[in-house]
């Protein structure tokens, strides 16, 4: 009767969801699960066992660094119950720290894979150029010393935007894996923050907002964009260096400056299915 039960148990369909999730990244050493180490997947899996009594494998969107964040991760994992996705939603967070929470739960199609049916992914980086460092927000943003050419940053930013090979700027999540990537839309901002409270000889401060849409991300490509539209910005690097970037290769990576991951927010995922998030 018990390897009855248990075959049973094991032919049962499972039920696929896709968790959204939003987490602050200070404290996490990343998002993929380490021995030892506070990591976004290793509290998620804690979370689900505890409320749900599973530990099911999990496919996420994309691997953040240790202390970058996340406002659109998009998780899938399979349950031998059926849940109500609020319900699910609602007990996952009841289980989760104040740094992580479930912001939306859907039913998945059965082959759900967050990575690989992902369409599309945005990433936005926040720079905070100013004259003196910031004590509030500083671990979502990167303090540089300003002021930065937001207008050379755009025109750099541009020749980066296409299908190119982006091997100076990260390498492939497989080994041996193509740096082939697509950027879809590559936008520079200046967006002004008002001071609160503010006294009269103060002025609104502001940050530089990086936007990158592509299909797909290496390995710290996004932070080296951020890195390299920051030289830019400061003179340190012309709009024709960061080009020819694009056609030196890996053997340039050591060349290009890796902005930190506190100021990288993972911001949204894109997939084409009606059946997905």
């Amino acid at each position: 009767m018990v390897a009855t039960l248990e075959s049973a148990t094991a032919a049962a369909p499972a039920h696929v969801y896709a968790l959204t999730l939003e987490y602050d990244g200070t404290d996490f050493a990343g998002w993929q699960r380490q021995p030892g180490r506070r990591t976004v997947e290793g509290v998620l899996l804690q979370a689900i066992a505890a409320v749900a009594g599973e530990q099911p494998r999990l496919t996420a969107a994309g691997r953040t660094d240790a202390g970058a964040h996340a406002h659109g991760q998009v998780v899938g994992c399979s349950l031998r119950r059926h849940w109500d996705t609020d319900r699910l939603r609602q007990a996952i967070n009841s289980a989760l720290p104040e740094d992580v929470v479930v912001v939306d739960a859907a039913v998945a199609p059965p082959a759900f894979h967050a990575r690989f049916d992902a369409v599309a992914r945005r990433y936005r980086y926040v720079v905070a150029a100013r004259r003196d460092r910031f004590a509030v927000s500083r671990q979502y943003a990167w303090y540089v010393r300003g002021p930065l050419d937001v207008e050379a940053m755009r025109h750099a930013g541009d020749r980066l935007v296409g299908r190119h090979d982006f091997a100076a700027f990260g390498r492939s999540p497989r080994p041996g894996g193509s740096t082939v990537r697509t950027v879809n839309r590559l936008a520079v901002r200046r967006v002004d923050v008002p001071d609160i409270p503010a006294t009269p000889n103060q002025r609104p401060r502001a940050v530089v907002v990086v936007d990158v849409e592509a299909d797909a991300f290496l390995y710290g490509m996004m932070r080296s964009i951020a890195g390299v539209l920051v030289a830019v910005g400061g003179g340190r690097m012309s709009e024709d260096e960061v080009a020819a970037m694009l056609d030196a290769g890996a053997g340039q990576r050591a060349r290009v400056p890796v902005a930190p991951a506190r100021g990288l927010h993972q911001w949204r995922v894109t997939y084409s299915s009606p059946g997905q998030p």
